[in-house]
């Protein structure tokens, strides 16, 4: 028990100095008041959701009140979550880039974290990467786009043709397209791009993906990877390599691809929000961070259907 009052008593303390003064202190009994807004449901989302909460739950012993929201895709109800999120917790915790957005414009002071944002910001979350200089930061999983393209030449090196499916309408996504457009482009190679505005539109668009490309490049994108398992089925059925995105995304339906745990992005997001408590730190001192971690991921059951075999992908 004295080691849960000391806990509180750090986060008390710490919370004077970042919350407006015009709101009472709290009783060091009473749990922190921590709200999640998730813009939709999908495995890697939802493992950074989870690493999130099982690492704060860790730290600070269960003495947290949870408020855990999901829009479920809907931006109308994105926004009327982020108020009410915001409203009701002492700290935030935003996951995917149009939470960040949403709750970036309607809550100036409060601290909040954000986690699955590649692209911080190209989207106005933070000023830059190492000062934030605002009430936001986190962590980026933007992901090794150059090494992923190596990866794909590596088991498909008689590839000219390079397609990518993603909703333009995600800054998110729209940066890594430009990154990898630039990387394939220049070693020679053309990249075949086409966008869709909804999950309506994945299965007419991916059909005609497949018959112009020579292998997938997937990057992280909330549309896209909500829909795996049809954009896997596709490039399955016309035998094509899928590689990239996510660590939760491949293993739910792709080839391979170089990543970071999504729930340790969520654990690593946690960290900062203890080390902001421990340290009397404020986000927009706290720079944004990368994944620690990236490995190869390889999904076996998707090699032997597409027929590559799984002791030729390999990373150096």
């Amino acid at each position: 028990m004295k080691k849960i009052i000391q806990v509180v008593s750090i986060i008390a303390l710490a919370l004077v100095s970042i919350m407006p003064l015009t709101q009472p202190v709290k009783a060091q009994d009473e749990p922190i008041k921590i709200g999640i807004l998730q813009h939709v449901s999908h495995v890697a989302l939802d493992d950074t959701r989870d690493g999130f909460v099982d690492h704060i739950d860790e730290v600070f012993e269960g003495n947290v009140e949870w408020d855990l929201q999901n829009a479920n895709g809907d931006m109308s109800t994105l926004q009327s979550l982020s108020e009410k999120v915001a409203r009701d917790n002492d700290i935030i915790f935003a996951i995917a880039t149009p939470a960040a957005q949403a709750l970036a414009s309607v809550e100036q002071e409060k601290p909040i974290f954000f986690a699955a944002v590649a692209a911080p910001v190209e989207a106005k979350l933070v000023d830059s990467m190492e000062e934030p200089g605002r009430n936001l930061t986190g962590t980026t999983n933007l992901g090794p786009i150059a090494d992923h393209v190596d990866l794909l030449l590596e088991i498909v090196p008689e590839a000219k043709n390079i397609g990518t499916i993603y909703n333009s309408s995600e800054v998110n996504a729209q940066h890594q397209v430009d990154i990898a457009t630039e990387v394939i482009e220049e070693k020679g190679l053309n990249h075949v791009v086409q966008s869709v505005v909804s999950t309506n539109d994945i299965s007419q668009v991916m059909n005609a993906l497949v018959n112009e490309s020579d292998a997938i490049l997937l990057v992280t994108d909330n549309t896209i990877d909500s829909s795996i398992s049809l954009v896997g089925d596709i490039a399955k059925e016309a035998k094509l390599a899928l590689i990239g995105s996510s660590d939760s995304t491949i293993n739910a339906n792709g080839l391979a691809t170089i990543s970071n745990s999504y729930y340790d992005y969520g654990v690593q997001t946690a960290d900062m929000v203890k080390r902001m408590l421990d340290e009397d730190l404020t986000p927009a001192n706290m720079p944004v961070e990368v994944g620690n971690n990236f490995e190869l991921v390889v999904n076996e059951d998707y090699a032997n259907k597409v027929e590559i075999d799984v002791s030729s992908i390999q990373i150096d």
